[in-house]
């Protein structure tokens, strides 16, 4: 085994550059990881602006739906619960005269279903309430089930409207080619 000496200035010398070097990369490794936290904040804004922006555009959405929901229902009970009690009112003025009895039936009838589509209406306001619960609560199954129902709802009573008019045209075309 061979022993060698080492000057204590030597020693020294090689301590300060190692201790030099270990500040250096120290400092380097710093810089590199601020580098990489800038980063990764900077990603993170980015991500949650995003997130923030997608969040106000399904509200902005989630609003709209509702509004055109709230329309389409007060459509539908408008133009049924007018034409109901128009073809009363029709009813109530011709009630005296002679009419004949397939015709008063039938216009009877165009009453009932415009009825059923003003309770679809209104049955499709409380569902509609249903859904917009069911979404605050954070049931999902629930409030897509109602959602549906009442767009069901809504829908039918669009097409009970249409069918009681066509069967009041029908008998207003019947009786009035045979009245002239």
């Amino acid at each position: 085994m061979k022993l060698e000496c080492i000057s204590i200035s030597a020693l020294e010398q090689y301590l300060y550059k190692l201790d030099a070097y270990i500040e250096k990369s120290g400092k380097l490794d710093k810089q590199q990881s601020d580098a990489q936290l800038a980063l990764f904040r900077a990603e993170l804004e980015r991500n949650l602006a995003y997130y923030k922006a997608v969040q106000e555009h399904s509200i902005e959405v989630l609003r709209s739906v509702f509004s055109f929901a709230q329309v389409a229902l007060k459509s539908s009970m408008l133009i049924n619960g007018g034409a109901a009690a128009g073809l009363l009112a029709f009813i109530g003025k011709i009630w005296n005269q002679s009419i004949p009895q397939e015709a008063s039936s039938s216009l009877t009838l165009s009453i009932l279903l415009f009825s059923f589509g003003v309770l679809a209406s209104a049955l499709g306001t409380v569902f509609s309430y249903f859904t917009q619960y069911s979404y605050t609560r954070e049931w999902s199954k629930w409030a897509g089930f109602f959602h549906i129902f009442t767009v069901f709802l809504v829908i039918g009573s669009f097409m009970l409207f249409g069918i009681a008019t066509y069967k009041a045209y029908l008998t207003f075309a019947i009786h009035l080619s045979q009245v002239g």
